[in-house]
């Protein structure tokens, strides 16, 4: 097992959306860290969770090259990959967000993806943005400073 992962074992991860863009695009710096944390995911041995921020992001391109087969099979994905669940952003994420942005002055969707985080009890935020903030109550983990 990589050492980045041995530590997220039976845990629950809140996941950026650049977490998923690399690994839908096989980016090749990120691959040999998010297979085998995608594999893990799917095995239950990592519980992830992400903001459906993160599936209005993953469409973006898609929508734009008008490439409606690849944008629905990033919809199921979202939907049915196993041990990963989709929050919408609810009353209180929406609360936890401003709260965020107040605080740290972070961008409306940073702050739903951290809020999201936050209110669904995970232990780590995985990004690659540095410069989001150490917040408290969440571990804010940026995928770069896991490279070799």
């Amino acid at each position: 097992m990589i050492p980045f992962l041995k530590p997220l074992q039976g845990k629950q991860i809140a996941l950026d959306t650049m977490i998923f863009i690399y690994a839908f695009e096989e980016h090749s710096v990120y691959i040999p860290l998010l297979q085998p944390f995608f594999r893990e995911v799917e095995k239950g041995r990592i519980i992830a969770v992400t903001s459906t921020v993160t599936l209005a992001e993953c469409l973006v391109q898609p929508f734009r090259a008008k490439a409606m087969e690849l944008a629905a099979r990033y919809k199921t994905l979202f939907r049915d990959f196993p041990h990963l669940s989709v929050i919408p952003v609810s009353d209180e994420i929406a609360e936890r967000a401003a709260w965020l942005r107040a605080q740290y002055h972070m961008k409306t969707p940073d702050a739903i993806q951290l809020a999201t985080a936050l209110v669904s009890g995970s232990h780590i935020f995985l990004t690659n943005d540095e410069g989001l903030p150490q917040v408290e109550g969440i571990h804010v983990w940026v995928l770069d400073r896991f490279l070799k």
